[in-house]
């Protein structure tokens, strides 16, 4: 997710660290040979390592601004100058969603990160680590969700007798399509709009009804964010 975030980083300096040297040449950013010269050169640290590899660093800061994408770890076991993010996996393609929490950073530091950010998704202040977990259980999962119901349309489109490559420009299109039309109306005002008094979309939506199709969506999401907690 770190390369992801930094090929959107454009205009800013960028250097990094890694233990795979090449893989940190590869972003075309130039590599330092410890974290200890990252801190030394760095005005801010985006931390992108595993949690495990970070409760294993043993690492002065110096209170640099820290910004940290790490899932599980809490703001009290970051630095006191840090702020941590949830993104998703639109960061690859400059659509993310990033939540983040700010710990003990000046107004400054927040909107230095919040327009971070912004260059490769849009960004949701939240107010605790709690809420980190539900926006990671709404939108660092989310996609995932997504791709699970598109998943069940694309095995339909085959039963049904269309090729792959028919079934996936159709649902990749429905979907775009589908936000496009919505633009920002009541999700249940567009289901109205599509669904017509005793025709076909109402009959499938009734199967989803008698599915408890929302209930499941939500549970999904309530365990998604207990094991967050869990982290």
């Amino acid at each position: 997710m770190g390369g992801a975030i930094a090929g959107f980083l454009h205009g800013e300096e960028l250097i990094g660290y890694d233990t795979n040297y090449e893989k940190v040449e590869a972003l075309g950013i130039r590599v330092v040979d410890s974290v200890e010269a990252l801190v030394r050169e760095a005005d801010c640290i985006l931390l992108a390592v595993k949690p495990q590899t970070f409760r294993e660093m043993k690492v002065d800061f110096k209170d640099k601004l820290v910004v940290s994408i790490m899932a599980g770890v809490k703001l009290a076991d970051l630095p006191k100058r840090s702020v941590r993010v949830m993104p998703n996996l639109g960061a690859k393609v400059g659509k993310s969603v990033s939540s983040f929490v700010c710990g003990r950073v000046s107004e400054e530091d927040k909107i230095f990160v919040e327009n971070l950010l912004e260059k490769f998704g849009i960004a949701i202040e939240v107010l605790s680590d709690d809420e980190i977990d539900k926006m990671t259980a709404l939108s660092g999962s989310g996609p995932a969700y997504l791709y699970a119901f598109l998943q069940a349309l694309n095995e339909c489109a085959n039963e049904f007798g269309f090729d792959a490559e028919t079934s996936r420009r159709v649902l990749n299109q429905l979907v775009y399509g589908a936000l496009q039309a919505a633009n920002g109306d009541d999700y249940n005002e567009m289901i109205k709009k599509v669904a017509s008094k005793g025709g076909t979309t109402e009959a499938a939506l009734k199967v989803l009804d008698d599915g408890k199709f929302k209930e499941v969506i939500k549970k999904a999401a309530c365990a998604a964010y207990e094991r967050a907690k869990e982290l």
